[in-house]
C-alpha cells in the first residue's frame, strides 16, 4: 500500500482516495486478550483508525512462541516484532508505522531499515528507569523488598533497551506530564518528539450508574493490578484503621490479577470479611462493579494515566488518589476529587474517612468528575490525539 496522508474531517473521522491507506504495526508485550489497562488502551485508541480502512495489526504476547515468554521476552519480542515489521516489507506492505512499548522499542529502532524504514513510535505506559527507581527507594525505606536478581538483571535486560528505544525513537507517547518532563531532561528527547496520550472511558460508565444519589458512602472500590505501584503498602493500613472506625465500611477490588486469598491475606484477620474481590470479563460487567460503589480510591505510587480512574470519573464516583503522575493530570484537588501525598496512609485515611462523613462533598466531586469526563476523557477525543501524532509522522505520500 502506498504511505500517504490521514486526513481528517469533522467528527473525527478521517477520509482518504483511493487505495492510499496507512499501516500500523503496534506491539506490546502483554496479551491481547486481557483485559489490562494497557492491551485495552491500545486497542480502543486504535479502533477509529481500523474503522476507517486503515490497516492496524497487533503483536502480543500470544503470538510469540512459547520460549519467547516470560522473562525471556525481555530480548525475544523485540526481535520479533523486527521480523513482523521485515516480513511486511518483504510482502511489499511495510509498515508506515510501528508502535512498541518501550521495553520492546530497542530493536526495531536500531534496525528499521531492515524492516522497511516505519516511522517507529515508542509508548511509555510509564518510564521504566522511573518506575525503576522508585522500586529501590521503596526498598531502601524498608516498604518493599527488590530481589538482588531484579537489581541486576532488569537494567541488563530491560532498562538498556528502554533507553535506546526512546532516544532513537521517531515519536514517544507518554501518559503523563511527569514522564514527559523526565524524557526532556533524563534522555534528551525533543519536545516536539512527544506526545502526551491517555485514556478514555466507554460512555456505558455513566449509563449504567445513571444518576447517584450519593446517599451512601461506605462502599469503597479498588480496580487494578494488586501491586506495590498501585499503592497497596497504603491502602491496607488506611482501609484498616478506618474500618476499625465504621463497622459498615467494607472495599471490594475489581481485577487483582491474583488470587482473592492473597488480597484478603494482605489485610489484618479482623478486616478480611470485609474485602470482597471481584472480576469483569466485559465493560458492561466492569461499569456495574463501579455503579455498585461509593468512592474511588487509587493510592498509586506510579503510573501512566490509570485507565480505571477515568472509568471511576464517567461513573460519577468521587475519587482519592495521590499527587502525582496521571492522577495529577486528571484530577483537580478539591475539585474533581481528593489528591493525598504518595506513601502517606494517614492522609488516605483522612481522605476516606471525610467522603465517608460528607454527602454533599460526595455529590460535588462525583458530578464534576463525571461532568470532566464526558467533556474530555472519551475514546473518540483520545483516538484523535494519536491520529494527529501519525498524520505528522507520516506526512505526504
Amino acid at each position: 500500500m502506498a504511505r500517504c496522508t490521514l486526513r481528517v474531517t469533522s467528527g473525527h473521522r478521517s477520509s482518504v482516495t483511493g487505495p492510499c491507506l496507512v499501516n500500523i504495526l503496534v506491539a506490546h508485550n502483554v496479551p491481547c486478550r486481557h483485559r489490562g489497562g494497557m492491551a485495552r488502551i491500545m486497542d480502543y485508541l486504535h479502533a477509529p483508525l481500523r474503522d476507517d480502512g486503515h490497516r492496524v495489526d497487533f503483536l502480543c504476547a500470544e503470538d510469540a512462541p512459547v520460549v519467547m515468554r516470560g522473562r525471556a521476552g525481555r530480548l525475544g519480542f523485540p526481535l520479533l516484532v523486527v521480523a513482523r515489521a521485515r516480513a511486511a516489507a518483504r510482502r511489499g506492505e511495510p509498515y508506515d508505522v510501528v508502535n512498541v512499548h518501550e521495553p520492546s522499542a530497542a530493536a526495531i529502532a536500531t534496525l528499521r531499515r531492515a524492516a522497511g524504514s516505519p516511522q517507529v513510535v515508542v509508548t511509555t505506559h510509564g518510564v521504566e528507569q522511573r518506575a525503576f527507581e522508585l522500586a529501590r527507594e521503596e526498598a531502601r525505606l524498608g516498604r518493599s523488598r527488590l530481589p538482588l536478581r531484579t537489581r541486576i538483571g532488569f537494567p541488563l535486560t530491560s532498562l538498556w533497551q528502554s533507553r535506546v528505544g526512546l532516544t532513537r525513537a521517531d515519536h514517544v507517547f507518554c501518559l503523563n506530564t511527569q514522564d514527559r518532563d523526565y524524557l526532556e531532561r533524563r534522555f534528551g528527547v525533543r519536545p516536539e518528539a512527544i506526545t502526551r496520550i491517555f485514556p478514555g472511558a466507554d460512555a456505558v460508565y455513566a449509563d449504567v450508574a445513571g444518576p447517584r444519589d450519593y446517599v451512601r458512602g461506605d462502599r469503597l472500590l479498588f480496580a487494578g493490578t494488586w501491586r506495590a505501584n498501585k499503592g497497596i503498602g497504603d491502602l491496607v493500613p488506611a482501609f484498616s484503621e478506618l474500618a476499625g472506625r465504621h463497622p459498615a465500611v467494607t472495599l471490594r477490588v475489581l481485577g487483582p490479577g491474583v488470587a482473592e486469598d492473597a488480597v484478603r491475606a494482605a489485610f489484618p484477620a479482623p478486616v478480611r470479611p470485609r474485602i470482597h474481590v471481584v472480576r469483569s470479563d466485559t465493560e458492561e460487567e466492569s461499569a456495574a462493579v463501579f455503579a455498585g460503589a461509593d468512592v474511588f480510591v487509587l493510592p498509586s505510587l506510579f503510573e501512566g494515566t490509570p485507565l480505571t480512574l477515568i472509568e471511576a470519573m464517567m461513573s460519577g464516583l468521587p475519587i482519592v488518589s495521590t499527587d502525582t503522575c496521571g492522577m495529577r493530570d486528571v484530577i483537580a484537588h478539591e475539585r474533581t476529587g481528593l489528591l493525598v501525598a504518595p506513601r502517606s496512609p494517614g492522609a488516605l485515611r483522612d481522605a476516606l474517612e471525610r467522603l465517608l462523613g460528607d454527602r454533599t462533598l460526595r455529590a460535588r466531586l462525583g458530578q464534576a468528575a463525571r461532568e470532566e469526563a464526558r467533556a474530555r476523557y472519551t475514546w473518540p477525543a483520545a483516538a484523535q490525539v494519536v491520529r494527529h501524532a501519525y498524520e505528522t509522522l507520516v506526512g505526504p505520500a
